[in-house]
């Protein structure tokens, strides 16, 4: 083959990968990528599956209806964080390095969403949490926002319903070592006390634990009138069962994590008579958003939708909203969102103030496996 061959080959050659990247920067150009951080497996799994059930469902309708602007095609890309720092770490940077994303939604976790706020303000990267409750995160980053509420307001309604309501004055705190338990154990401890409340003892296990019977029996010992329960729904469901096989009857008021179905299927009987503070959603609300997405879902998936699956649905929905509103620019995207007034969603009505939103509570009582509003 003669020189002039060749390099008549090599230039063709050369011209198409030019043609090819040109192309490829064209359609890259018609593509939104938001990062979606979530534990899809670990003790999380099951809250981490209804928020991706509510995040699914608003990719299908964005691109379905076309609701961005400049027919731009929205891509999610999901990363398993199992509900844990170091895993989510390392998804984090893929994202940000690899797939060059601006916008990532997740985690559900305070512990994993705490770690991550330092890299994505670093990187001008918008940060939204569908379930991050710890108060460390209020006023944690300019470029962060929640639509979950902080756990300080759950616990403190916990606190006021348990020694208002309830007449309990002394009683037992049992956590788990993470910033979701750590900050439920403290808004908890620093209201029923401020009520006049004692707390006879403060007791912490770790993560992930199945096995509570050494807390159990120095339970037993003490002299209190209920137990604030502050956990994950695993480990939630097993101190319940174990609890009541020791034939120790405390009223026993936990966070809104025991609702979910693998708590209550885990404790089976046991869970019978606990008292869950929650963030007030009703699915069967007469606004139109409501009644649409409910059906939605209800279409989809075939269940109720819940607040997961809601806030999920909400933080993909919102970003749209923000983006051709304001821009594909991650700063003014978070200052459109990070205080938001009167937003109408699937959530319900909402307003952020820096980041937080803000819910009222309600109460439930655990009967026969589900759970009754009590007011």
């Amino acid at each position: 083959m003669t020189n002039k061959i060749v390099k008549s080959i090599t230039l063709f050659t050369l011209g198409m990968v030019l043609l090819n990247a040109c192309n490829r920067t064209t359609d890259n150009d018609n593509v939104l990528k938001i990062g979606f951080i979530n534990p899809m497996t670990g003790e999380l799994a099951q809250y981490g599956e209804a928020v991706k059930r509510g995040v699914d469902l608003a990719l299908e309708e964005v691109n379905k209806n076309k609701l961005l602007k400049n027919a731009t095609t929205l891509e999610i890309i999901l990363e398993d964080s199992k509900g844990e720092t170091k895993t989510a770490i390392n998804s984090l940077q893929k994202l940000i390095n690899v797939d060059e994303v601006k916008y990532v939604i997740g985690d559900i976790s305070s512990t994993v969403t705490l770690a991550m706020l330092p890299i994505t303000e670093q990187n001008n990267i918008f940060l939204f949490s569908p379930g991050a409750a710890s108060p460390k995160l209020t006023n944690a980053g300019k470029l962060f926002a929640r639509n979950w509420p902080s756990n300080n307001e759950e616990a403190n309604s916990a606190a006021e319903y348990t020694f208002n309501d309830l007449a309990f004055s002394e009683a037992i705190i049992v956590y788990v070592n993470n910033d979701w338990g750590l900050g439920l154990q403290e808004n908890f401890k620093n209201k029923f006390t401020q009520l006049g409340g004692k707390i006879i003892s403060n007791e912490i296990y770790e993560y992930e634990s199945k096995d509570f019977k050494t807390l159990i029996l120095k339970i037993k010992s003490l002299n209190a009138h209920c137990i604030y329960l502050a956990g994950n729904q695993v480990e939630m469901g097993n101190f319940m069962k174990q609890l009541r096989e020791n034939k120790i009857y405390l009223t026993v008021i936990a966070n809104t994590s025991f609702l979910v179905e693998q708590c209550l299927k885990l404790a089976g009987t046991a869970a019978n008579g606990v008292i869950v503070p929650t963030p007030a959603y009703n699915s069967q609300d007469t606004s139109q958003v409501i009644k649409n997405f409910y059906n939605a879902i209800k279409n989809k998936y075939n269940i109720e939708p819940s607040l997961a699956e809601a806030n999920g649905y909400e933080a993909v929905m919102l970003t749209v909203e923000a983006i051709n509103k304001v821009g594909n620019d991650p700063i003014k995207v978070a200052e459109y969102i990070r205080n938001l007034k009167n937003h109408t969603g699937a959530g319900g009505l909402v307003s952020f103030t820096n980041g937080d939103v803000s819910m009222r509570n309600e109460f439930k009582i655990i009967k026969n496996g589900i759970a009754e509003t009590i007011r």
